[in-house]
């Protein structure tokens, strides 16, 4: 039920995508994707491919090739733990949920049907994963959430199937800019694929 719930919903984004008339509404676009995550030289725990989901509203002021976009981006991965005494969990399988609540500006070069961009955005990343702790009842799951400055460095690629509705790849970096010991990897290496349009 689920997919054809979606799939009515993109039909609707892309009839609306090419009846799109000119206005303020028109500079707003909301990009969505999602992608594969790899983690970069993780010391402690070894991660296998995770998953990445990109959210935005990106605002493109008129003639001009500077925009600004915010980012909800969710990035989730598996993880074998080695065991070592320099970890962030004492959970030895498990998974890092890392979020990102980013802006930040980019360029974007736009010829014809195909566009290009960069992009450079920070903001707040927050990690969260399970911790084992032992009390008097026995041993209790408990959830961890840790907060610090995040970073993403992106480029993309747009096909533009109508004036407001492009199809979009992009490769991104979010380097892990926690300067300590206990740091599991030297940040996430994502691929991301998607579209993005305005809404009216």
């Amino acid at each position: 039920m689920r997919k054809y719930i979606l799939f009515i919903f993109l039909v609707f984004l892309t009839i609306k995508a090419f009846s799109q008339t000119e206005s303020v509404t028109s500079k707003f676009y909301f990009p969505g994707m999602v992608g594969i995550n790899l983690n970069l030289n993780d010391k402690h725990q070894h991660y296998k491919r995770g998953f990445v989901l990109n959210t935005a509203i990106e605002y493109r002021p008129d003639n001009n090739p500077v925009f600004f976009r915010f980012n909800y981006d969710g990035i989730s991965s598996n993880y074998q733990s080695d065991g070592g005494p320099y970890q962030q969990t004492n959970v030895q399988t498990g998974t890092l949920h890392v979020n990102y609540f980013i802006a930040g500006a980019g360029y974007r070069k736009k010829v014809k049907g195909i566009g290009w961009y960069v992009l450079a955005q920070t903001g707040l990343e927050q990690r969260n994963y399970d911790r084992v702790a032992g009390n008097a009842s026995g041993y209790v799951i408990q959830k961890v959430s840790k907060s610090q400055l995040g970073l993403k460095f992106a480029g993309g690629f747009e096909y533009y199937l109508a004036q407001h509705f492009a199809l979009v790849a992009e490769p991104a970096y979010y380097p892990n800019i926690t300067n300590h010991r206990y740091s599991s990897s030297s940040g996430n290496l994502t691929f991301s694929i998607g579209f993005t349009t305005t809404l009216f």
